[in-house]
């Protein structure tokens, strides 16, 4: 099992595009979306094959989709299912356990984030570059939300809903990964309004001014957070995955004996690697579930300009795999 201590050896990189064009890959994986910032460090990227991961949510039509390779996450399978056609492509033409694969989460679904390191484990992979771009600002500021339309619903992600005890006062704790998108962070908190609530906060944030403007966003969720306070909160650096496992290792430890404990990420995509990063390592191993709120629909582009570019070295022979592991990765 991983301890905080070891969370802390993962690399971690900031690059310029410059120094990412020194990189080359045999397989490139990159989420489709319009942020300029995508679109740079896949230009910049040197790889044998690239390929663009449509997801569904983006609304794209096959008039907008690029003429490079493109591989559909259908958007009505869960995200397990939707890494198992996936990886499938992928490996059509060859297998892809011994190639240098570099992945770009900056457009990915959260749902798919999550899934990421379980479903790259299973598929033999041991190594994986993981990319993403920072923005320099986001549109609308404080206002940015990311979701066109209500949430849908909140749900566990399929794989990942670890075993609930029957204590009839159970202790439970949910702890969120929170951001700009203060919709999100409510119909998490209020699918358990009886658990432990703890928020966990981007500081740094990807930019000076972001930790201040999620701040300002939480504020709306506040009414619905059991006992908002300033206690209940936990920080890690937005853009450290590693960082954030850390913290939420030392978090559960600290909280002593759980009858469940509940995960949520909705903010910056490298906090939510970091979620999965803690949940596949460690968590897997506890009465520990993933929350996910859905939606239909996402905006294409929420981002203004470039910053730097991340790099994050996944080592997944620390991936623990459940039992029994979920079937619908290993069918």
């Amino acid at each position: 099992m991983v301890t905080p201590v070891e969370y802390a050896a993962f690399k971690r990189n900031r690059l310029d595009h410059d120094e990412v064009s020194t990189r080359h890959y045999d397989l490139f994986l990159t989420a489709l979306n319009d942020s300029p910032r995508v679109h740079a460090l896949a230009g910049a990227v040197h790889a044998s094959r690239k390929v663009w991961l449509v997801h569904d949510e983006y609304g794209y039509t096959a008039d907008e989709l690029p003429e490079e390779e493109v591989i559909h996450a259908p958007h009505g399978s869960s995200p397990a299912e939707s890494w198992v056609h996936v990886l499938e492509e992928l490996s059509g033409s060859g297998p892809i356990q011994d190639m240098s694969i570099a992945i770009d989460i900056t457009g990915m679904m959260r749902p798919h984030i999550v899934m990421l390191p379980f479903a790259l484990r299973t598929a033999g992979i041991s190594k994986v570059t993981v990319f993403y771009s920072d923005p320099d600002s986001y549109k609308l500021g404080e206002r940015t939300t990311f979701t066109r339309g209500p949430v849908s619903r909140v749900g566990l992600v399929p794989g990942m809903e670890g075993a609930h005890s029957n204590h009839p006062s159970p202790r439970d704790a949910l702890i969120v990964g929170a951001g700009y998108d203060h919709n999100l962070i409510t119909a998490v908190v209020e699918d358990k309004p009886n658990a432990e609530h703890i928020i966990l906060m981007g500081l740094p944030g990807l930019q000076p001014h972001m930790y201040q403007e999620s701040m300002l966003m939480l504020a709306n969720s506040s009414n619905s957070i059991r006992h908002h306070r300033s206690a209940s909160h936990i920080y890690a650096p937005a853009n450290d995955p590693f960082a954030t496992a850390h913290e939420l290792s030392t978090k559960v430890e600290a909280m002593g004996e759980l009858d469940h404990l509940y995960l949520s990420a909705v903010g910056a995509k490298p906090h939510v690697l970091g979620f999965a990063w803690y949940y596949w390592c460690e968590g897997v191993t506890r009465n520990a579930s993933f929350l996910v709120p859905f939606a239909d629909r996402y905006d294409r582009e929420t981002s203004k300009g470039v910053a730097a570019v991340h790099e994050y070295i996944l080592e997944l022979d620390f991936v623990r795999l459940p039992e029994p592991p979920p079937p619908a990765v290993l069918r």
